[in-house]
């Protein structure tokens, strides 16, 4: 007497299920990091509508200021006063992770003026700043930004 076996296969209801399992919990939308509300007050030494233009020319091309739109460097809104490498959407050098930089007005400053000497490892492209009339005003503008 010849006996057929007849394998069924659990593997596809199997699969079924975990595809399930994972869009229902894989595709919940994360919230995009922001830094807590900025508590310093606002920098009067400089002119925030002109620091604004200042911005859109020199630095909107790679920080934007909404949470989550991250693109060569780090969306900006609440940089003032934040600490360094504070957002968790964004990919940091471990230069800028270890500086324990607080972005106050003189420490954007520097950073504006000397990207590279004030933080060795940093992988910020643009060209300094060099005029410290529109470091100002840029960091009047970013103060504005709460």
């Amino acid at each position: 007497m010849h006996q057929t076996i007849i394998h069924k296969s659990n593997r596809l209801p199997m699969l079924g299920w975990g595809l399930c399992i994972v869009i229902a919990t894989g595709c919940q939308h994360q919230p995009p990091a922001e830094r807590p509300a900025v508590t310093l007050p606002v920098y009067s030494q400089g002119d925030a509508d002109n620091g604004k233009k200042q911005y859109e020319e020199a630095c909107l091309k790679c920080h934007k200021l909404q949470p989550g739109n991250n693109e060569k460097g780090p969306q900006l809104l609440r940089i003032y006063g934040a600490k360094s490498a504070l957002l968790t959407d964004y990919q940091y050098t471990d230069a800028l992770k270890n500086s324990n930089m607080t972005w106050t007005a003189e420490n954007l400053d520097k950073y504006i003026a000397h990207p590279k000497q004030t933080i060795p490892g940093t992988r910020m492209r643009s060209d300094p700043i060099a005029d410290a009339k529109v470091r100002q005003d840029i960091i009047a503008y970013i103060s504005t930004l709460r």
